[in-house]
């Protein structure tokens, strides 16, 4: 497996001389350690998170903000996760993203979905009801301008004619582009039109592994990549008296958040009872298939699951319980030094 870690803006001190500061150490720290992978998300016009109402910790130019992390490291992949794709002009984005993989040595990749809140989009004048194939679109026209040629292109939201997009990437491999996905025509989607599928941390591991099993059959029969990106949430210790008893009742705020939002991936029958039943269970009862929480050893085993029902090619960990930063980066430094190097990607060799 390939380790992924979240940039925060939270991280970002606007009082400071340099407010991107301690964002900077905290990814080169991250690389450091072994990390492979930094992903952000994305929204628009709130001051606010889309969840939990917090101060917002996804960028509304994450492009610009993975501009100048790609400076900043040397190895490091750097991913949206996700850039609302259907509320741009797709030419606009090709170019950046032909750009920044230019300028990263091809570290840059594209994971992209539909977004959720109808504002951000009606807010620049494009349609949130028809944003599904808008997105649809967008992902060919962006595909088109990978080629390096002139195109044209001609469909119910966009029309080109004989375009160049200028820088053209970069021999050897065009910027990937990962699809997030939370509902099955979502799925189905990734499938036919992405190199990768971003699995939502909400997906339960058993029931994953069929739906795994077909998107890997779609991918193959219309012959695109199918890498595995699977979410999941993170919270270590090195006892497990050391974990904070809050942190599931964090867990479900934040869902039932997403879930108000109308962002609400499947979900199996204990998670739904703890979200909107109220059911009271212990970490033990819940976090086995759903995350990976408890000292090193109960983390090795959950990965070792995830291994063997999913194999995913990367592991995206998420900090959805964990409301202190912080604790947030020594729980990190932890899960390097005593799990990552057990299930790491060796250069040149297989997960």
């Amino acid at each position: 497996m390939k380790f992924g870690i979240i940039v925060s803006q939270k991280m970002v001190d606007r009082s400071a001389s340099e407010p991107f500061g301690k964002l900077y150490d905290y990814v080169c720290e991250m690389e450091d350690l072994g990390y492979d992978l930094a992903w952000l998300g994305h929204h628009r016009f709130s001051p606010t998170t889309a969840f939990g109402g917090g101060a917002a910790g996804e960028p509304s130019a994450p492009l610009i903000v993975l501009s100048a992390l790609l400076a900043r490291t040397r190895r490091m992949e750097m991913c949206t996760n996700i850039f609302l794709l259907p509320a741009y002009h797709p030419l606009e984005v090709a170019e950046e993203i032909n750009t920044l993989s230019e300028l990263s040595g091809n570290r840059f990749i594209l994971g992209s979905g539909l977004g959720y809140k109808p504002d951000e989009f009606e807010t620049v004048g494009w349609g949130f009801k028809t944003r599904a194939k808008r997105f649809e679109e967008c992902l060919e026209v962006v595909r088109l301008a990978q080629t390096g040629e002139p195109f044209s292109y001609s469909g119910q939201h966009f029309q080109i004619s004989d375009c160049t997009v200028v820088p053209p990437p970069l021999a050897g491999r065009p910027t990937p582009l990962w699809i997030g996905a939370v509902s099955e025509p979502a799925m189905l989607r990734a499938g036919r039109m992405g190199d990768g599928w971003l699995v939502s941390f909400a997906e339960h591991l058993v029931e994953l592994q069929e739906k795994v099993a077909r998107y890997k059959t779609i991918a193959q029969a219309n012959g695109r990549g199918s890498t595995i990106c699977l979410m999941r949430d993170l919270h270590i210790a090195s006892t497990r008296g050391g974990l904070d008893p809050d942190w599931l009742a964090n867990v479900v705020k934040v869902w039932r958040s997403y879930a108000d939002l109308g962002s609400e991936p499947d979900r199996d029958h204990l998670s739904r009872e703890v979200m909107f039943g109220g059911k009271a269970v212990t970490l033990e009862e819940f976090t086995p298939n759903r995350a990976i929480v408890g000292d090193p050893a109960d983390c090795i085993r959950e990965l070792a699951r995830i291994r063997e029902l999913i194999d995913p090619e990367y592991l995206l960990l998420t900090p959805t319980g964990v409301s202190d930063l912080e604790r947030h980066k020594e729980e990190l430094r932890l899960f390097a030094r005593e799990v990552m190097p057990l299930f790491r990607t060796r250069e040149g060799a297989g997960a």
